[in-house]
């Protein structure tokens, strides 16, 4: 059931973030194109399409956010919520349901953003100095040079993963904190994300303090240095991520008020 359920969900953010995704393309497809003939900075017309491509890509992380609040709010604490919880399925399958697809999208829109700057590659400067060096070579030395990082590249991707995951879950909880108040909801789920925030920043100040002594008393620099770093975060967000996903299912499951 879980998976119908984010078959639906990603139908729904399709619909709305496909032709954005199209737009991107077509953007910059021209914008290459435009490039390949004309050098960049004497070509308003590139200039034109890359402010255009710029907008474009924020416009798609703007949209993705809503996009996953919106369908949250409006989904399970609106009146379409009547119909959800009506579902066969579980309190916790309809939030991860919500969660896994956002996250998809968020992830969809990152590649997209850097697929964006492919274009670029088409200028003239550019595309001399790959006829002159060979793109073969090129190819060698970049991935020679993050050849030692290999492993914080990997564990970067899983943290940057795993943050997305806590951000959207910190999101949801924060809404349905606001969903307990009787009016003004909105306003409720504002103050609770900043009250949240705040919450954080004031923990996280003894955990900074702890890991800066200890990366003093050890020594500890360069790649490792980095991996802990990254482990120390990606345990951080497991831990923010099963709080925030706990206090969103208590809510939607015990103390769920529909309009």
């Amino acid at each position: 059931m879980l998976s119908k359920l984010v078959g639906y969900e990603m139908k729904a953010f399709g619909r709305i973030l496909l032709p954005i995704y199209g737009a991107i393309v077509v953007t910059a497809l021209l914008l290459g194109i435009n490039m390949h003939f004309i050098s960049f900075s004497e070509n308003a017309g590139a200039i034109a399409l890359s402010i255009v491509l710029a907008i474009l890509v924020a416009a798609v992380f703007i949209v993705t956010i809503l996009l996953s609040v919106i369908r949250f709010y409006n989904n399970l604490l609106g009146r379409e919520g009547y119909l959800m919880f009506s579902l066969p399925v579980g309190t916790g399958d309809l939030i991860w349901a919500k969660v896994i697809s956002s996250v998809i999208w968020c992830i969809l829109s990152w590649i997209v953003a850097v697929l964006s700057v492919l274009p670029f590659l088409a200028a003239p400067e550019v595309a001399d100095a790959v006829k002159e060096y060979g793109i073969g070579k090129i190819w060698a030395e970049v991935t020679g040079s993050l050849s030692p990082y290999r492993w914080n590249l990997i564990l970067g991707i899983v943290l940057i993963i795993a943050l997305a995951v806590f951000f959207i879950v910190r999101l949801y909880a924060a809404i349905s904190i606001g969903h307990l108040w009787t009016e003004h909801r909105i306003l409720g789920a504002v103050l609770a994300y900043i009250g949240i925030g705040v919450l954080e920043a004031f923990l996280a100040m003894p955990v900074g303090t702890y890991i800066s002594l200890y990366w003093s008393g050890t020594g500890a620099v360069g790649i490792t240095n980095a991996l802990q770093g990254e482990g120390i975060l990606l345990l951080i967000a497991a831990a923010g991520t099963a709080v925030y996903g706990v206090v969103t299912w208590l809510i939607l499951d015990r103390k769920l008020n529909l309009e």
